[in-house]
């Protein structure tokens, strides 16, 4: 999917508290260990937990020069389905070249058909994150499974390269058991498509 472009760009929309600017942030560090050039950023004001939130991210083969917001990105990530009534979101959810990854219960179809985006369905994919959350008894951020689909949709970074990114940044911070179970649903979700 990347092969034939310069610079991939993603924009990640959420609130405050659901991993926005960790999934840049992981995202960026694992195509780095790829071997990629990259930026990431988030864009938040001064409010905190349940606040509008958004990141962008950058993955190139050459130095990245441009040091603006992500407009137009090749992929868009929603850490909820509601973010598609904003007006940015939907003006570029009409594009037919971009991927859009919506953490909902719903098809993209019906996705597709409440939004009226581009009909192209096979570029949008629907993940269920919080019944990853709580199939594991809360021991597992929502994030991890729309990592581990991202990565699969777009075959940039390499799994194991995540997998060490994610422990390297949560570790410490979660310990091992909930690592593990990190671990297994990055690979499960990965495996999903």
């Amino acid at each position: 999917m990347f092969t034939n472009k310069k610079i991939f760009s993603i924009r990640i929309h959420g609130i405050g508290g659901q991993g926005v600017k960790s999934i840049a942030n992981v995202i960026a560090k694992a195509a780095l260990a790829s071997g990629y050039h990259i930026q990431a950023f988030p864009e938040f004001g001064p409010e905190r937990r349940g606040a509008p939130v958004k990141a962008y991210v950058r993955i190139s083969t050459e130095p990245i020069l441009i040091r603006s917001l992500v407009r137009n990105p090749d992929f868009i990530i929603l850490m909820e389905e509601k973010a598609l009534a904003q007006e940015e979101v939907a003006k570029d959810c009409r594009s037919k070249d971009i991927f859009l990854l919506v953490n909902t219960t719903k098809t993209p179809q019906e996705i597709n058909s409440q939004y009226s985006l581009a009909k192209d369905h096979h570029k949008i994919y629907c993940q269920n994150a919080e019944s990853w959350v709580k199939e594991n008894n809360g021991k597992v951020h929502s994030s991890i499974s729309i990592i581990g689909y991202f990565m699969r949709i777009t075959e940039i970074i390499k799994l194991d390269e995540m997998k060490d990114v994610l422990r390297q940044e949560f570790l410490e911070k979660i310990g091992e058991e909930k690592m593990r179970i990190t671990d297994k649903v990055l690979e499960e979700t990965y495996a999903q498509i």
